[in-house]
């Protein structure tokens, strides 16, 4: 019990920070992913099963603020270990198509109905878990939308998911971000 209250302290708290924040918009910064994602796969290195880094990743960094950023994949690989026995897998990995850094979020945990990525997923206060705040992949969708780029969610129920995050590489950054406000 005590576990789950303070995992829903954290979550507050990051919410609390995330209305709080009075930084503009313009002041993104480049933020390294692979350093990122590789942070976020040593803070779970206790967890069961322990997340792995795939292949390798390239150099690449995108226009962000790098804690939020760094927040909203951890809740993202958070979900697929808390999707996952232990004796599951779940996989990160860090490509580049053209201008886009991907990120692949992979887990072979208990999956999602196509009725639920496409009703509840990326609503706020919709969960398939017992507690939580449950507006992290709302969060993530909304701030992956604001940086340019796109959320793509493959699952089938049983047989794990899959989360396919593309974010403008720094260089493209901007153009991205102009064409995604002008839509």
């Amino acid at each position: 019990m005590l576990d789950t209250v303070r995992h829903v302290e954290e979550r507050m708290r990051g919410l609390m920070t995330q209305l709080m924040e009075k930084t503009p918009i313009n002041q993104r910064k480049p933020v390294a992913l692979k350093p990122l994602l590789e942070r976020i796969i040593q803070s779970k290195r206790l967890a069961h099963p322990r997340p792995v880094f795939r292949g390798d990743a390239p150099e690449v960094a995108v226009l962000a603020h790098g804690e939020r950023l760094e927040r909203i994949l951890g809740h993202i690989v958070q979900n697929a270990l808390d999707a996952t026995s232990e004796h599951g897998s779940v996989s990160v990995a860090l490509s580049q198509e053209r201008n886009m850094a991907c990120i692949t979020v992979q887990d072979t945990g208990s999956g999602m109905s196509s009725a639920f990525i496409r009703e509840q997923l990326f609503k706020p206060f919709q969960t398939t878990k017992a507690s939580g705040m449950v507006i992290g992949a709302y969060e993530a969708q909304q701030y992956v939308h604001e940086l340019g780029g796109n959320i793509t969610v493959h699952s089938e129920v049983g047989a794990g998911t899959r989360f396919e995050i593309s974010l403008p590489i720094a260089a493209f950054a901007q153009n991205a971000v102009d064409t995604a406000q002008a839509d």
